[in-house]
Protein backbone atom coordinates (compact mmCIF):
# COMPACT_ATOMS: atom_id res chain seq x y z
CA UNK A 1 0.00 0.00 0.00
CA UNK A 2 2.63 2.54 1.07
CA UNK A 3 6.08 2.27 -0.34
CA UNK A 4 8.20 3.41 2.58
CA UNK A 5 11.80 2.47 2.43
CA UNK A 6 12.88 2.41 6.11
CA UNK A 7 16.46 2.80 5.03
CA UNK A 8 15.91 5.98 3.05
CA UNK A 9 17.23 9.14 4.59
CA UNK A 10 13.95 11.13 4.38
CA UNK A 11 11.90 8.43 6.12
CA UNK A 12 14.51 7.98 8.84
CA UNK A 13 14.62 11.72 9.55
CA UNK A 14 10.80 11.88 9.63
CA UNK A 15 10.64 8.94 12.07
CA UNK A 16 13.23 10.56 14.33
CA UNK A 17 11.36 13.89 14.29
CA UNK A 18 8.07 12.15 15.12
CA UNK A 19 9.71 10.26 18.00
CA UNK A 20 11.31 13.48 19.32
CA UNK A 21 7.98 15.33 19.10
CA UNK A 22 6.24 12.50 20.94
CA UNK A 23 8.93 12.42 23.64
CA UNK A 24 8.67 16.21 24.03
CA UNK A 25 4.88 15.99 24.35
CA UNK A 26 5.08 13.23 26.95
CA UNK A 27 7.73 15.20 28.87
CA UNK A 28 5.61 18.35 28.77
CA UNK A 29 2.49 16.52 30.01
CA UNK A 30 4.43 14.85 32.84
CA UNK A 31 6.06 18.14 33.85
CA UNK A 32 2.66 19.89 33.92
CA UNK A 33 1.16 17.12 36.04
CA UNK A 34 4.04 17.17 38.50
CA UNK A 35 4.11 20.99 38.65
CA UNK A 36 0.34 21.27 39.11
CA UNK A 37 0.45 18.64 41.83
CA UNK A 38 3.21 20.52 43.66
CA UNK A 39 1.42 23.86 43.24
CA UNK A 40 -1.77 22.38 44.69
CA UNK A 41 0.19 20.97 47.64
CA UNK A 42 1.78 24.38 48.27
CA UNK A 43 -1.58 26.15 48.01
CA UNK A 44 -3.09 23.73 50.52
CA UNK A 45 -0.15 24.23 52.88
CA UNK A 46 -0.42 28.01 52.48
CA UNK A 47 -4.16 27.90 53.20
CA UNK A 48 -3.47 25.85 56.34
CA UNK A 49 -0.81 28.35 57.46
CA UNK A 50 -3.11 31.32 56.78
CA UNK A 51 -5.92 29.64 58.74
CA UNK A 52 -3.54 29.01 61.65
CA UNK A 53 -2.31 32.60 61.47
CA UNK A 54 -5.87 33.96 61.41
CA UNK A 55 -6.72 31.78 64.41
CA UNK A 56 -3.64 33.10 66.20
CA UNK A 57 -4.66 36.70 65.39
CA UNK A 58 -8.19 36.09 66.70
CA UNK A 59 -6.83 34.66 69.94
CA UNK A 60 -4.36 37.53 70.22
CA UNK A 61 -7.10 40.09 69.60
CA UNK A 62 -9.27 38.50 72.28
CA UNK A 63 -6.32 38.52 74.68
CA UNK A 64 -5.54 42.17 73.91
CA UNK A 65 -9.21 43.08 74.39
CA UNK A 66 -9.24 41.37 77.80
CA UNK A 67 -5.92 42.88 78.88
CA UNK A 68 -6.57 46.44 77.77
CA UNK A 69 -8.95 48.91 79.28
CA UNK A 70 -12.13 49.80 77.36
CA UNK A 71 -10.85 53.31 76.69
CA UNK A 72 -7.65 52.06 75.09
CA UNK A 73 -7.94 51.45 71.37
CA UNK A 74 -4.75 49.42 70.97
CA UNK A 75 -1.99 48.14 73.19
CA UNK A 76 1.51 49.41 72.51
CA UNK A 77 4.13 46.80 71.80
CA UNK A 78 5.95 47.77 74.97
CA UNK A 79 3.09 46.27 76.99
CA UNK A 80 3.42 42.81 75.46
CA UNK A 81 4.93 41.32 78.64
CA UNK A 82 1.75 42.15 80.53
CA UNK A 83 -0.33 40.61 77.75
CA UNK A 84 1.93 37.56 77.67
CA UNK A 85 1.51 36.88 81.36
CA UNK A 86 -2.25 37.32 81.03
CA UNK A 87 -2.60 34.94 78.11
CA UNK A 88 0.09 32.40 79.04
CA UNK A 89 2.04 33.04 75.84
CA UNK A 90 5.56 31.70 76.06
CA UNK A 91 8.34 34.15 76.84
CA UNK A 92 10.21 33.06 73.72
CA UNK A 93 7.46 34.06 71.30
CA UNK A 94 6.91 37.34 73.15
CA UNK A 95 10.57 38.27 73.02
CA UNK A 96 10.58 37.45 69.30
CA UNK A 97 7.52 39.66 68.80
CA UNK A 98 9.06 42.47 70.84
CA UNK A 99 12.20 42.20 68.73
CA UNK A 100 10.13 42.47 65.54
CA UNK A 101 8.31 45.58 66.77
CA UNK A 102 11.50 47.23 68.01
CA UNK A 103 13.14 46.59 64.66
CA UNK A 104 10.15 48.13 62.86
CA UNK A 105 10.07 51.15 65.19
CA UNK A 106 13.77 51.77 64.63
CA UNK A 107 13.17 52.10 60.87
CA UNK A 108 10.13 54.39 61.04
CA UNK A 109 12.30 57.41 60.25
CA UNK A 110 12.91 55.99 56.76
CA UNK A 111 9.36 56.96 55.72
CA UNK A 112 8.60 60.41 54.32
CA UNK A 113 5.90 61.52 56.77
CA UNK A 114 5.97 65.10 55.48
CA UNK A 115 4.40 63.74 52.26
CA UNK A 116 2.42 60.80 53.71
CA UNK A 117 1.08 62.83 56.58
CA UNK A 118 1.24 62.50 60.34
CA UNK A 119 -1.35 60.81 62.52
CA UNK A 120 -1.62 59.69 66.12
CA UNK A 121 -3.51 56.97 67.92
CA UNK A 122 -6.34 59.49 68.44
CA UNK A 123 -6.64 59.86 64.63
CA UNK A 124 -6.52 56.11 64.05
CA UNK A 125 -8.85 54.43 61.58
CA UNK A 126 -9.55 50.71 61.73
CA UNK A 127 -6.90 49.62 59.22
CA UNK A 128 -8.21 46.06 59.46
CA UNK A 129 -11.05 47.18 57.17
CA UNK A 130 -8.48 47.01 54.36
CA UNK A 131 -8.47 43.56 52.81
CA UNK A 132 -5.13 41.97 53.65
CA UNK A 133 -4.52 43.90 56.89
CA UNK A 134 -5.05 41.76 59.95
CA UNK A 135 -4.50 42.67 63.59
CA UNK A 136 -0.81 41.79 63.51
CA UNK A 137 -0.08 43.91 60.43
CA UNK A 138 -2.18 46.73 61.83
CA UNK A 139 0.07 46.71 64.91
CA UNK A 140 3.12 46.74 62.64
CA UNK A 141 1.73 49.75 60.77
CA UNK A 142 0.93 51.51 64.06
CA UNK A 143 4.49 50.86 65.22
CA UNK A 144 5.67 52.62 62.05
CA UNK A 145 3.41 55.60 62.80
CA UNK A 146 0.78 54.75 60.19
CA UNK A 147 -2.64 55.04 61.80
CA UNK A 148 -5.03 56.41 59.19
CA UNK A 149 -6.56 55.68 55.80
CA UNK A 150 -5.33 59.11 54.69
CA UNK A 151 -1.70 58.13 55.28
CA UNK A 152 -2.06 54.88 53.33
CA UNK A 153 -3.93 56.67 50.54
CA UNK A 154 -0.94 59.02 50.13
CA UNK A 155 1.52 56.14 49.55
CA UNK A 156 3.60 56.12 46.39
CA UNK A 157 5.22 53.04 44.86
CA UNK A 158 8.38 53.91 46.77
CA UNK A 159 6.45 54.02 50.06
CA UNK A 160 4.83 50.66 49.32
CA UNK A 161 8.24 49.10 48.66
CA UNK A 162 9.74 50.70 51.78
CA UNK A 163 6.87 49.61 54.06
CA UNK A 164 6.91 46.08 52.59
CA UNK A 165 10.62 45.90 53.37
CA UNK A 166 10.29 47.32 56.89
CA UNK A 167 7.35 45.17 58.03
CA UNK A 168 8.77 42.17 56.15
CA UNK A 169 5.70 41.68 54.01
CA UNK A 170 5.42 40.08 50.60
CA UNK A 171 6.66 42.83 48.26
CA UNK A 172 3.83 42.68 45.75
CA UNK A 173 1.00 41.92 48.15
CA UNK A 174 0.29 45.55 49.12
CA UNK A 175 -0.01 46.44 45.44
CA UNK A 176 -1.87 43.24 44.52
CA UNK A 177 -4.46 43.83 47.27
CA UNK A 178 -4.50 47.55 46.39
CA UNK A 179 -4.16 48.87 49.94
CA UNK A 180 -3.73 52.40 48.57
CA UNK A 181 -6.91 52.26 46.49
CA UNK A 182 -8.84 50.63 49.32
CA UNK A 183 -7.61 53.30 51.76
CA UNK A 184 -8.72 56.06 49.39
CA UNK A 185 -12.18 54.54 49.09
CA UNK A 186 -12.51 53.89 52.84
CA UNK A 187 -11.41 57.47 53.56
CA UNK A 188 -13.98 58.80 51.10
CA UNK A 189 -16.72 56.57 52.57
CA UNK A 190 -15.88 57.55 56.15
CA UNK A 191 -15.19 61.28 55.74
CA UNK A 192 -17.22 62.07 52.62
CA UNK A 193 -14.34 63.66 50.70
CA UNK A 194 -11.34 62.70 48.60
CA UNK A 195 -7.90 62.45 50.17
Amino acid sequence: MFNFDPFSRGVAITEILILLAFAALVGYVLARLITNSRINELRAALADQEAALDDCHRKRKATVAMASSPATKTVEYTNTKTIASTSNISATSESEEETVFRKIASRASELNFSRIGYATLNDADDLKEIVGVGPFFERKLHTLGIFSFRQLANFTTEDVEKVSDIIEFFPDRIEREDWVGQAKQLYKDKYGREV
